[in-house]
């Protein structure tokens, strides 16, 4: 009997740190902005936003940043998304001076890459 009390007990401590060593990977979007012919465009602000036009935009999820020498932004939505949260968000892109190029697909823990073209 006090074997198998230990046995249960060390499979329970096993069990229990296995699962308290995950770690949330990130959650990132990258915009690339490149130009009519393909050139890769620094400086430009580009801004992540939701509107579906019918509800109130959700601020949160709002983030403006410009790119640097490669065309690229970054954004990291680490503090929005929780662990366990099915899908995560869709996103209208605006490059300099709102206009609307496109549409991000954020999936949970990855880094998701789009590029539009201005």
């Amino acid at each position: 009997m006090r074997k198998l009390s230990l046995v249960l007990f060390t499979l329970s401590v096993v069990l229990f740190s296995l699962n308290s060593c995950y770690k949330k990977k990130d959650t990132i979007a990258r915009v690339t902005v490149v130009d009519s012919a393909g050139v890769p465009v620094g400086g430009a602000s580009v801004k992540l936003y939701y509107d579906n036009g019918t509800e109130p935009p959700r601020e949160n999820l709002e983030q403006t940043n410009s790119t640097d020498g490669t065309g690229m932004a970054t954004f990291n939505y680490n503090d929005l998304f929780k662990s366990g949260q099915a899908g995560f968000a869709i996103l209208d892109i605006d490059v300099d001076a709102n206009t609307k190029v496109g549409i991000i697909r954020i999936e949970e823990e990855q880094t998701t890459e789009v590029t539009v073209a201005i």
